[in-house]
């Protein structure tokens, strides 16, 4: 067991586990998302060679559930589940053909249990129109928690969440900017977490009942969240999501934008003297970003292809001056999986934004459930660009995961249910559900 691991960390995992693997159904998803952002992945048990972090902790608790109960039968295999189970298995060849055992064991745990298993369970449980709506719910509480939590870190200089595995006990200063990241890895990856869910909690505001209260605090809380990490790549990620919601009075015409945007990225590449990703390290937010790093890593493995086309590389610490540092999740994919592994992280992306697409379009005559969905087509765009600077490695996972798992159960949005505070569910009744796919990202790291 490791030295990192608290009792306070095991006593509250232990009770977390022994409520998702028999609590109410409802609350399994909440609690596992709760019990994931503010249990830190610095926390963790070392058992028979294996590092068992928060998350993978949380996963066998609620993987015995799902198996004893049954709650993973009647659940249908969609185009997104195929697309990701698509990248999940090249991933794992690439890393066995490039490391052989010790690959192998790197790629399944890190796609197969944490992707997979985050991806799985909340497919399994997102099955009424009440689940997805709880979710939207419960991230707003956490949100709002989380920002206190920053405030107070920003106020004080101290982290209030060590005791939670809050890795740094004092706040970071970079360039006169303090960078709070309560129990993340990383301010970046803390703010980023903020400034990816404003679209939903700005879109509650045209719901009803509970959803339309949680519009002003779940805003405010995530601007927080973003505003004391102190940092670059939240900050463009909440730009992004404004952009994503500024869009919505032309969202018929969004095949023109993105045919103009290729276009006109492909004429400033043949008329600018550096490439077109060169821009990158152009638009600084802010003072102290790092943002040509950004720009170095991308050139570097253009570059470089020759060395990962195939099924990655080992390393790409001699292509440049700090590009060990691989932030950047396109660039990640690249080093652990080769061409092959990018284009179908690119596919998984498409199929995404296509199952939006047909969503949106069914609903027009909805304008709240339209709005909503608008909302998660603007969630998805802030984790593109995010990935731009920095990669995923803590809490951070789960986000992304949830964020494609609730794509396929949009349609419940427009489906009739009872008020969100007198829904119940039958516990003894199996719920309908399962296969799905891994997260398919490699661990990185963010700067």
């Amino acid at each position: 067991m490791s030295n990192t691991t608290s009792p306070l960390f095991l006593l509250i995992i232990l009770l977390g586990g022994l409520a998702i693997l028999f609590g109410p159904r409802r609350w399994v998803l909440p609690l596992f998302l709760a019990l994931s952002i503010f249990l830190s992945m610095g926390f963790h048990v070392y058992f028979l060679g294996l590092n068992f972090f928060t998350i993978r902790i949380l996963l066998i608790f609620a993987g015995v559930r799902v198996l004893a109960r049954g709650e993973y039968r009647g659940l249908g295999f969609v185009a997104l589940d195929k697309a990701y189970l698509s990248l999940c298995i090249w991933m794992i060849i690439a890393e066995t053909l490039r490391r052989q055992i010790p690959g192998l064991v790197y790629a399944a745990a890190n796609n197969l249990f944490d992707g997979l298993g985050t991806y799985f369970l909340a497919r399994i449980l997102l099955r009424e129109p009440a689940d997805l709506k709880r979710v939207i719910l419960c991230l707003g509480c956490l949100c709002f928690v989380l920002s206190a939590f920053m405030l107070a870190e920003q106020f004080t200089r101290h982290n209030w969440l060590t005791p939670l595995g809050a890795v740094m006990q004092s706040v970071q200063v970079r360039a006169g900017r303090m960078r709070c990241q309560a129990t993340f890895l990383h301010p970046v990856l803390a703010g980023t977490f903020g400034a990816a869910l404003f679209p939903l909690f700005a879109a509650c505001w045209w719901q009803n009942g509970s959803m339309k209260k949680l519009a002003v605090l779940g805003c405010l809380a995530a601007t927080v969240i973003t505003v004391t990490a102190g940092s670059g790549g939240p900050f463009a990620t909440y730009a992004a999501v404004l952009l994503a919601l500024a869009l919505w009075p032309i969202r018929n015409r969004m095949r023109l934008i993105r045919w103009s945007l290729l276009i006109s990225a492909i004429t400033l590449h043949l008329v600018m003297q550096a490439p077109v990703w060169a821009l990158i390290a152009r638009i600084p937010l802010i003072r102290g970003a790092s943002g040509y790093h950004r720009y170095i890593l991308v050139d570097a493995f253009v570059r470089h292809i020759g060395d990962w086309w195939l099924v990655g590389t080992e390393t790409t610490e001699s292509w440049g001056y700090l590009t060990d540092d691989v932030a950047n999740t396109y660039c990640i994919v690249a080093k652990h999986g080769g061409l092959l592994a990018l284009l179908l992280f690119i596919r998984v992306l498409v199929v995404a934004f296509r199952e939006l697409g047909i969503r949106r379009r069914q609903v027009e005559y909805d304008r709240p459930t339209e709005i909503m969905i608008w909302a998660f087509g603007a969630l998805l765009f802030s984790h593109l660009v995010s990935f731009l600077g920095t990669s995923y490695f803590d809490q951070t996972r789960v986000l992304w995961a949830l964020t494609l798992a609730m794509l396929p159960s949009l349609h419940l949005l427009n489906q009739p249910e009872e008020d969100l505070a007198h829904a119940s569910f039958e516990e003894d009744v199996p719920a309908h559900g399962p296969t799905t796919v891994p997260l398919g990202i490699p661990l990185g790291r963010g700067a």
